[in-house]
């Protein structure tokens, strides 16, 4: 865990490092798999997994692979892995498969789901 950040870290693997590609895979396949009934949409050159609203989006980094989650300040999150401050926007940075497929990671993307299918559309 790295100090101050609240964050739990996987125990090491023997397995060999993945590259990022192979992470960001395996986060797409967790998040298909936990959120299927999601679309997706672009915005701001990105894309985007939706239901009534954006609910997470994916993006490949140098060192991880972030989630980004549209409303993660209304997630419940019981093993902390999300990071940030801003108002609504939280997220999580994937680095090795096994956080990829963890079961935390899926139990964030079912609960953004279930907020965005219990939620009534937003006016614009």
């Amino acid at each position: 865990m790295t100090k101050g950040s609240g964050r739990r870290r996987p125990e090491p693997s023997s397995d060999p490092p993945a590259s990022i590609d192979e992470v960001e895979r395996a986060v797409r396949a967790t998040v298909r798999a936990a959120a299927p009934r999601l679309r997706t949409v672009v915005k701001w050159a990105h894309p985007w997994l939706a239901g009534q609203d954006l609910v997470v989006a994916v993006g490949a980094y140098s060192r991880h692979v972030g989630v980004e989650f549209w409303r993660g300040t209304s997630l419940p999150d019981p093993t902390k892995l999300l990071e940030g401050t801003g108002k609504n926007l939280r997220h999580v940075k994937i680095r090795t498969l096994a956080e990829a497929r963890s079961p935390a990671l899926r139990a964030l993307v079912a609960a953004a789901a279930r907020l965005d299918e219990a939620s009534a559309p937003r006016v614009r």
